[in-house]
């Protein structure tokens, strides 16, 4: 393609985006090269511009130099530019420009970039709305600094993606020294050269301390490295680390684990309750969470949905600070009879006053260890929905003084027929029950009937049978039955 039809190309190209009004203009791929974007720049109104994307066009410092003194591109918000030619120059050329000022994303991928470059961006104080800068792919790191660049870091700044240069050990320390990271919320140093000195440095740094979000996969951080950034005082905001093919062992692991379940810990106890639901902590972070001392005076704690089984909460039990726990939700977690084991048999849950163990697996194994232990004697709700209990299982519990100050029991879902409303009916130990959940089950008339009849459930106000095997008339017997009417609620 000559010059001639390249021109003719970019102005059937920016015709359609004026007229469209689109303000999203891509001409990547397009080999303009600098050429192009003179003539772009230099010959057309772009004021319509919020979205720049020029990646792969053979650019250099030249072409960036014309982009950043355009006066109509005020309006742009988002510039891409990877895979061109660059290089410290051309940044240093985006940094200074008056007419780049409203810029808000700056994509850099593989431009040949370097420290000075890149921290001229950084501490531009023209580009003061510049949340997020890309820089991946590059140069950084190669030569080490002579000259620390003055001024401040862009306060707005919020995400720093330096991965895949060729950053160090001493690389971080100079750029910790020019405060290039104190405003980065989430900053990616992965796939660099970063071992233990770059971590310690990297943890004893205060500039860190607002850093939500940190990638340092694929470098060659040590047990060290691990270890004094899990031990930092300066991680406090850290939600996320991800450190991943590195060179620590299992004790780094520990180390680290331990950081995110403080971290957790801090962020969501409210009070005295604990709601960790769905942190994908599996058995590691229950060992974690054993550990941590932060768990003195929890009284409530949710762990549903976190993929541990019994090797996990066996690690729990053995935590010395949870003598104050009063409610635990495991549910959504496949501890299996086992798990039921390690509850009945530990002495640390035995103050628990609500249980929830809906879906975790439990069958009537499980059941009979809850029956016989010594030590779950304070049980006033438990949830079973969705194990394969069965009769037998209900039975066991009913035959059981554990539950003898039991007030809610929800078994809904759990494989039952009338034999197992027989057994809680005539229960001595369930008489205290002010709510029954049997939904889910496969209960008849005849079940219907051992509950109407029984002298046992004087305290029942809330009963809830739907989605059993009622048959019309027995819905009629429901509703008219003086002793469901009486209730407060009944669902059926």
């Amino acid at each position: 393609m000559n010059t001639n039809k390249k021109d003719l190309y970019i102005i059937d190209l920016l015709k359609k985006s004026i007229a469209t009004g689109n303000p999203c203009l891509d001409l990547s791929y397009e080999r303009l090269g600098d050429a192009g974007i003179l003539l772009l720049s230099r010959m057309y109104d772009l004021s319509h511009l919020t979205q720049l994307n020029l990646s792969w066009n053979e650019l250099t410092s030249k072409g960036v130099v014309a982009l950043a003194q355009c006066g109509s591109l005020t309006n742009l918000t988002v510039l891409t530019l990877d895979a061109n030619k660059i290089g410290d120059d051309g940044l240093h050329a985006i940094a200074e420009s008056k007419a780049l000022s409203s810029l808000q994303v700056l994509t850099l991928t593989k431009n040949n970039i370097g420290d000075s470059g890149a921290l001229a961006l950084i501490k531009s104080t023209k580009l003061s709305q510049l949340s997020i800068l890309d820089l991946e792919l590059n140069d950084i790191g190669q030569e080490r600094l002579t000259k620390f660049p003055d001024g401040t870091a862009n306060a707005s700044l919020s995400r720093l993606n330096l991965r895949r240069n060729k950053m160090g050990n001493d690389t971080i320390i100079d750029w910790l020294q020019t405060g290039a990271f104190v405003p980065v919320k989430k900053l990616n140093l992965g796939w660099n050269k970063i071992n233990d000195k770059g971590m310690v440095a990297l943890a004893k740094s205060p500039m860190l301390s607002g850093v939500e979000e940190l990638i340092l996969d694929s470098n060659f951080i040590g047990n060290e490295g691990a270890t004094a950034i899990a031990q930092s005082k300066h991680m406090e905001s850290l939600a996320v680390l991800e450190m991943h093919d590195n060179k620590y062992n299992q004790t780094g692991a520990n180390a680290l684990m331990d950081l995110r379940i403080r971290n957790l810990v801090k962020k969501h106890l409210s009070g005295t309750e604990l709601n960790l639901n769905g942190k994908q902590l599996e058995n590691q972070g229950l060992k974690a969470l054993g550990r941590s001392d932060l768990l003195a005076g929890v009284v409530t704690l949710s762990l549903r949905n976190n993929h541990f089984d019994y090797v996990g909460l066996e690690a729990l039990s053995q935590s010395q600070n949870l003598s104050s726990l009063k409610s635990l939700n495991l549910m959504d977690n496949q501890i299996l009879n086992k798990g039921a084991i390690v509850l009945a048999g530990a002495k640390v849950f035995s103050g628990l006053q609500k249980l929830n163990l809906e879906n975790c697996g439990i069958m009537p194994a499980g059941i009979l260890a809850l029956a016989k232990s010594a030590s779950l004697e304070q049980l006033r709700e438990v949830t079973l929905n969705k194990n394969n209990i069965k009769d037998k299982g209900i039975q066991h519990l009913a035959a059981s003084r554990n539950f003898s100050n039991l007030k809610i029991l929800k078994v809904g879902g759990i494989s039952i027929s009338d034999q197992a409303v027989k057994a809680l009916v005539l229960s001595e130990h369930l008489k205290n029950l002010v709510e029954l959940s049997l939904s889910g089950n496969g209960i008849t008339r005849e079940g219907l009937n051992y509950l109407h009849d029984t002298h046992n459930l004087t305290t029942l106000k809330k009963i809830d049978l739907r989605r059993n095997k009622f048959a019309y008339e027995d819905c009629i017997f429901l509703s008219d039955s003086p002793r469901f009417k009486n209730l407060e609620v009944v669902r059926f």
